[in-house]
């Protein structure tokens, strides 16, 4: 009888360990669950704005406040120009690492200024993670304006700029049309995922083609250079050269010299651009370059 009693607590103590291991291992999977949606939300933060034209010093400083509010030993990120590297770890659980590439590059500062918004909100425990990644989605699926605006924003940039510059209404005029060349030009090399690099080339060809031609057509040779310095501005890389500089006083000298290269070459292809279309247009309309 006895052994039997003997069985029985033995059984019941059994019983007890077993309801109590899977009552910790679902707590760990709880807090498991919770710290991957702190991942992901940190992780969407940063593509945001590394999409968005950021510099990696904010990224990577945004996305280490986030993981920080978990409060566990390791909370670490590294960004690059086109890519994440993501890790938080603690003894108390499995340790997470996720890399994300972002490809696709944008100058709005709108959704960076949101971003940091929530990220602030966040940590000062004004909002839930929940709510936190929610209202990054929203932000990531939202289109700040649509495209017929941002085009008519590349028409007046060149008409304005021109004037700005020193031109004349018939010249700011002749800008406008470049100005319509370059979105043209955007629209179809968009259609046919062309290189972004190949992009600004033609369009740079195509202006100073257009130029050349327009002051052939109204005999003033006069208007050619300032038409064309003011039409390439909407292709100048002015977000590039200044988040250059920008992680390169930060110590970041990697994205950095990423950046400085990505502005060069893309200054450069604008450069062989108006070249070539200047001296196309000499042989096939006449004339001197400049």
């Amino acid at each position: 009888m006895k052994k039997k009693d003997k069985l029985e607590t033995v059984e019941a103590d059994a019983v007890v360990m077993k309801e109590s291991m899977e009552k910790e291992h679902l707590s760990r999977q709880e807090r498991q669950a919770q710290y991957k949606l702190l991942m992901d939300t940190a992780l969407l933060a940063g593509q945001i704005m590394l999409k968005s034209g950021a510099e990696t010093y904010r990224v990577e400083d945004t996305i280490c406040r986030i993981l920080q509010t978990s409060g566990l030993e390791t909370a670490e990120t590294f960004a690059t120009v086109t890519g994440l590297f993501v890790t938080l770890a603690d003894p108390s659980i499995d340790a997470i690492t996720q890399i994300a590439r972002v490809s696709e590059k944008q100058s709005n500062l709108s959704q960076v200024y949101d971003v940091n918004d929530i990220s602030r909100s966040l940590c000062g425990g004004k909002i839930t993670v929940q709510e936190a990644y929610d209202r990054l989605l929203v932000i990531k699926k939202k289109q700040e304006y649509p495209l017929h605006m941002v085009y008519i924003g590349i028409v007046m940039t060149s008409s304005f700029f021109t004037l700005l510059l020193g031109g004349g209404v018939l010249a700011s005029c002749l800008s406008a049309l470049n100005g319509l060349c370059i979105v043209l030009c955007r629209h179809i090399t968009g259609k046919v995922k062309l290189n972004n690099f190949i992009t600004d080339m033609l369009s740079s060809f195509i202006i100073a083609v257009g130029t050349m031609f327009y002051a052939h057509m109204i005999h003033n040779s006069a208007i050619v250079e300032i038409t064309i310095v003011g039409s390439i501005m909407p292709l100048v890389p002015g977000v590039a050269i200044t988040n250059a500089i920008r992680d390169t006083l930060q110590g970041d000298y990697l994205s950095g010299g990423s950046r400085a290269i990505e502005a060069f070459v893309i200054a450069a292809c604008i450069a062989v651009g108006i070249g070539v279309g200047l001296a196309f247009s000499t042989v096939v309309i006449g004339g001197s370059m400049l």
